[in-house]
């Protein structure tokens, strides 16, 4: 799943004016809880939506039938619209799971003012939504040469939305609230698909209302019901009808020690009003914590040193106004791509190579993150399956070894090279940065590198049409195995999420025996073959693994940031600030 996280911030607040904001009164509104995101968001549909900003908001309102423990890790997945984990047979190609009954959506005009129970079929619908081609679901790849009778379906009903209510899919049976899936093969992974917003039961009514248009549309049976936006603003409301549910009586280590489970066996949810502002600046979000405006967000990571004392402890002036400084893991990699149909780049692995061993990536994880984030040395992130603490990159910082390859690559000092383009991923602050750091890098091996600036949107846009020549990409994971990176480098994705345009067949080979096996070893000795591959071939080269400084108001209970757990605002207390023993 593709989002930028903030990296630099321009320094125009000084550790002086923060003390003034923080001077004023905390208000306290335990039932009003103020958030950001950093973009309008493009679809709220949950067959398109695919952006963080989206997930943020959709995640509180729809429900899926799965969701990860919010206090476990590794990361454990618990039924939510279910009545357990799914009856797993035929050597695992056969799944069956049973929805709750007594769950109710949330109001809506195709409901002519009557309340409307989920039912089964509405997990088929939102399944089938998937399968139906003119909307081009980036999660229909998983299914399709999966689900029994997916493609079929697919090509039965065409481009008329009026079928997918009353068309079967052979791989999909509904009886009562019983579903049950038979795949073409076995998919480990398919446990983490059920838990996605994609897989949200949708109701027909609201789809035949919509004409199947779901942009701006969010109905579901989750603790908050959307109401709109307005302001710049997306509000949400606690749902009255949402069923009786408790926050977590267990957790890991950390959930016991950072004490998140104070709250244990208590009703959610806790808030009652939830705000998510946007504000597409990081001066902005910074200025709107430090005025009370919002309860959380990302620290900006310029203003670390400003924040953190010695030790790496919260400056006393701060810490003594409550202010909460939290540092978490986050299940992200950030890299630099070439696009692999480029006529000189992509042809020209010596090219590729003298980068690799041209960019000095200590410098860079040091001017982009403050020294935060750690230096990536493999394809796979700390926490997933396949992951070696030991493994190691085949290239290191060498400026005379990139001048070699420069020679051996045909291009001595750059000479008869043209200029390389470099696209930016936003255009914030940090992107600038991070374009400068290159060119500059670039400059030592005779490289001329011209920069285009282009929106996050143009960015993905551009992308998945293979437009991209020159580009840093980062990939937070929608679920914690390593096979949901590698589907970045697999050439059916190309062009699409495989925006690098990378194609090797061995490659191919391995990652459908992959998306296969049950078997951990051999899970881990096929991850070990395509990242080999990859790092011989050299589309990607391995720049970080990203992490996140959260700053917290005083008021605020409960939180724990997730990668892919994004239901967290039900867990939520906001309430006066505890005083230290």
């Amino acid at each position: 799943m593709k989002k930028f996280i903030p990296v630099f911030v321009v320094g125009a607040l000084s550790l002086g004016a923060a003390l003034l904001y923080f001077s004023r009164p905390q208000p306290i509104t335990p039932d009003h809880l103020e958030l950001s995101v950093d973009n309008i968001v493009e679809t709220f549909d949950p067959a398109l939506a695919y952006s963080d900003d989206a997930f943020s908001v959709m995640a509180q309102v729809l429900e899926s039938p799965y969701q990860y423990h919010y206090l476990k890790r590794p990361y454990e997945i618990i039924p939510l619209l279910t009545e357990g984990l799914p009856d797993v047979a035929n050597d695992g190609r056969t799944y069956t799971f049973r929805l709750r009954t007594g769950i109710f959506f949330h109001p809506h005009p195709a409901f002519h003012g009557q309340v409307r129970e989920m039912h089964a079929q509405d997990f088929a619908l939102a399944l089938k939504r998937l399968a139906f081609e003119p909307l081009q679901s980036p999660f229909r790849s998983f299914l399709l040469d999966t689900l029994e009778g997916f493609k079929a379906f697919s090509l039965k009903v065409g481009s008329d939305w009026r079928l997918l209510k009353d068309t079967p899919i052979s791989g999909m049976k509904v009886d009562g609230q019983t579903v049950t899936l038979t795949l073409k093969r076995q998919e480990p992974n398919l446990i983490y698909y059920l838990a996605m917003p994609a897989l949200a039961p949708i109701p027909w009514e609201v789809v035949e209302f919509h004409k199947n248009d779901l942009s701006d549309v969010l109905v579901g049976t989750g603790p908050y019901q959307y109401m709109g936006f307005d302001n710049k603003r997306y509000h949400l409301e606690a749902f009255d009808k949402y069923r009786e549910d408790f926050y977590p009586a267990s957790g890991d280590r950390y959930a016991n020690t950072q004490d998140l489970l104070k709250s244990s066996r208590e009703k959610i949810p806790f808030v009652r009003e939830v705000n998510f502002h946007v504000l597409p600046l990081e001066e902005d979000r910074w200025k709107a914590f430090m005025e009370n405006r919002i309860d959380l967000m990302p620290v900006p990571r310029g203003m670390l040193p400003r924040l953190l004392g010695e030790g790496g402890k919260l400056r006393r002036e701060l810490e003594e106004r409550g202010v909460q400084v939290k540092h978490f893991p986050v299940q992200a990699l950030r890299w630099l791509a070439f696009n692999m149909n480029d006529p000189v780049w992509g042809k020209n692995v010596d090219l590729r190579q003298a980068l690799a061993h041209g960019i000095n990536i200590d410098a860079y994880i040091e001017i982009l993150s403050q020294k935060t984030n750690l230096k990536a040395h493999s394809l796979m992130v700390p926490g997933l399956a396949g992951y070696d603490p030991s493994s190691s990159l085949p290239f290191k910082y060498d400026l005379e070894k990139a001048k070699e390859l420069m020679v051996k690559a045909g291009y001595p000092e750059g000479k008869g090279l043209p200029p390389l383009l470099y696209s930016t991923r936003g255009n914030q602050e940090a992107n600038f940065v991070e374009a400068k750091f290159l060119q500059g890098q670039l400059e030592k091996l005779g490289i001329k590198l011209d920069t285009k600036v282009l929106t996050f949107k143009e960015f993905l846009t551009d992308g998945r049409a293979g437009k991209l020549q020159f580009f840093t990409d980062n990939w937070l994971f929608d679920y914690p195995d390593g096979e949901n990176i590698i589907q970045l480098l697999v050439g059916a994705n190309a062009p699409g999420i495989n925006k690098a345009g990378y194609r090797d067949a061995d490659v191919d080979k391995w990652y459908k025996a992959l998306r296969i096996t049950t078997d951990a070893q051999e899970k881990i000795r096929l991850m070990t073959l395509i990242e080999e591959r990859v790092l011989r071939d050299l589309p990607w080269i391995p720049l970080m693994y990203e992490s996140s400084y959260v700053l917290l108001a005083p008021h605020v209970r409960n939180y724990r940031k997730s990668s892919v757990a994004r239901n967290y605002v039900k867990y939520i207390k906001l309430g006066p600030q505890e005083k230290k023993p």
